[in-house]
C-alpha cells in the first residue's frame, strides 16, 4: 500500500476514536460525577527512541504507533440540592462501593435507599462503611428510617459520619490513590484498582457536603469544538486517501495504454 495513503488512513482511523470518546464525553456532560477521558496518540516521530522492529517505509506499521485513553480527575462544579442522601466530596477521594465484580470507586454521590433500607448507588450497587484501613472490610450501610419513631432525616457530617435522630449509623468509606491514579474505569462514574494502585483512607483535606452533588467535569463548549476539529480532520484525510486512489487508478490507465 501507497504509504502516503497508509497515513491519510491512519489519520482516519485516530479522527473516528477520537470521536468516539467526544461522543462520549458529551452523552455524559450532565452526569454527576463523571469524569471526561481524552485519547492521546503517539506519532511515528517518537520513533527515533523506541523504532519499530521494521522501518515504517517498508511495511504497513501504523504511522500513529500507540494510543493512550487518559482520564481527567479534575473535581466538578457542586451544585446543592437539598436531598439528604445526596452527598459531594470535596478534594480527592471516592466512595467505596460493592459491585458483583468486587469493590469500585466513584464521585457520584445521588445515594437512595433501597426498600430494606440500605444504602445505594444510582445503579444500584451498595456503599459501603468505613470499617479499617482496607475497602474490603467495609459493610453495606443500613439506614432504617421506617424503624425510627417519627421517621426523621440522615444527617451526614464533613468526615463522613451518619446520624439518624442523634444515634450514630456509620461513616461513609472514603479512599484514594496514589497520583498519578492507577484506575480503570469500569462503567460511568464506576472506576476499578488497576495493578499497583493501593487504596489508602482519604487524607483529611478531604470532606463531605450533604446535600450537594458534584457535576461532571466535561466542557461541553470545548468538547463540541473539538468535535467540529476532529470531523474536519477526518474529512481531510478522506480526500487525502480519494486523490491517492485517483491517482493509483490515472497510473493503471496509462501503464494500460503503453
Amino acid at each position: 500500500m501507497n504509504s502516503g495513503m497508509y497515513s491519510a488512513l491512519s489519520g482516519n482511523l485516530a479522527a473516528m476514536k477520537r470521536l468516539d470518546v467526544i461522543a462520549s464525553n458529551l452523552a455524559n456532560a450532565a452526569t454527576n460525577g463523571f469524569k471526561q477521558d481524552r485519547l492521546a496518540f503517539e506519532s511515528v516521530l517518537a520513533g527515533n527512541q523506541n523504532p519499530p522492529a521494521v522501518p515504517p517505509a517498508k511495511t504497513a506499521d501504523p504511522v500513529l504507533l500507540q494510543e493512550r485513553m487518559l482520564t481527567d480527575y479534575s473535581a466538578g462544579a457542586l451544585i446543592q440540592t437539598g436531598n439528604p442522601l445526596d452527598v459531594a466530596l470535596q478534594g480527592d477521594g471516592f466512595f467505596a462501593v460493592r459491585t458483583p465484580d468486587g469493590i469500585a470507586y466513584t464521585r457520584q454521590g445521588n445515594f437512595r435507599l433501597s426498600s430494606d433500607g440500605t444504602l445505594v448507588t444510582a445503579d444500584g450497587y451498595p456503599v459501603l462503611s468505613k470499617a479499617g484501613d482496607r475497602p474490603e472490610e467495609g459493610q453495606p450501610i443500613v439506614i432504617d428510617i421506617a424503624g425510627q419513631a417519627g421517621g426523621g432525616k440522615p444527617v451526614v457530617d464533613s468526615q463522613g459520619g451518619i446520624t439518624l435522630n442523634g444515634e450514630p449509623v456509620a461513616n461513609l468509606a472514603l479512599f484514594d490513590f496514589q497520583k498519578p491514579y492507577q484506575l480503570t474505569k469500569a462503567a460511568g462514574t464506576l472506576f476499578v484498582a488497576g495493578e499497583g494502585a493501593t487504596p489508602q483512607v482519604a487524607g483529611p483535606l478531604t470532606s463531605v457536603a450533604q446535600g450537594s452533588l458534584e457535576q461532571s467535569n466535561v466542557n461541553s463548549v470545548a468538547e463540541m469544538v473539538q468535535m467540529v476539529e476532529a470531523s474536519r480532520y477526518f474529512e481531510t484525510c478522506q480526500r487525502v486517501v480519494r486523490n491517492f486512489d485517483d491517482m493509483a487508478a490515472k497510473a493503471v490507465n496509462d501503464l494500460a495504454r503503453v
